[in-house]
């Protein structure tokens, strides 16, 4: 059975589909919307829901937002992780909001600070799967990996 994770960003969304039983990468990648924030959101939501369809997954896992500096910022992943949240639900996916703090402390990401913590993930990917994707991807291949066997 596959799983999918999204690590959503206020301009990029990184995805990753994996085999649950044996961590295998069955796909990965970033979805880069572009337009007003609406249309951002609309772009994002479609695309998540074409690729839990495309891969046939039975668990979705979204990155909780946290508490933000700017206040736009945290409104537009609100708005998009509510939406996306429901609008799988509706399609009989089950979903998983988990924080960002939990699914790396289960793949034992140590850093707390932003760039550190991008770095420390994209170093893991490599390391375990020697592969160089785009930050963005590396966090959501080890949010994927993080309930995975």
């Amino acid at each position: 059975m596959n799983l999918i994770a999204f690590d959503q960003s206020t301009t990029a969304t990184g995805w990753c589909v994996m085999e649950m039983d044996s961590s295998k990468i069955v796909a990965y990648g970033a979805i880069h919307p572009i337009g007003t924030t609406n249309e951002r959101i609309r772009i994002t939501i479609k695309k998540c829901m074409t690729l839990c369809k495309k891969f046939e997954v039975g668990f979705v896992f979204i990155e909780g937002i946290q508490i933000q500096r700017n206040p736009k910022v945290y409104e537009i992943l609100a708005k998009l992780e509510g939406t996306l949240e429901i609008c799988l639900e509706e399609k009989g996916y089950f979903v998983n909001v988990v924080k960002a703090a939990e699914w790396r402390k289960r793949v034992g990401i140590k850093n707390k600070k932003r760039e550190l913590v991008k770095q420390e993930a994209i170093d893991l990917v490599k390391e375990l799967y020697d592969l160089e994707p785009s930050e963005d991807e590396c966090e959501a291949i080890l949010f994927a990996k993080a309930f995975c066997a």
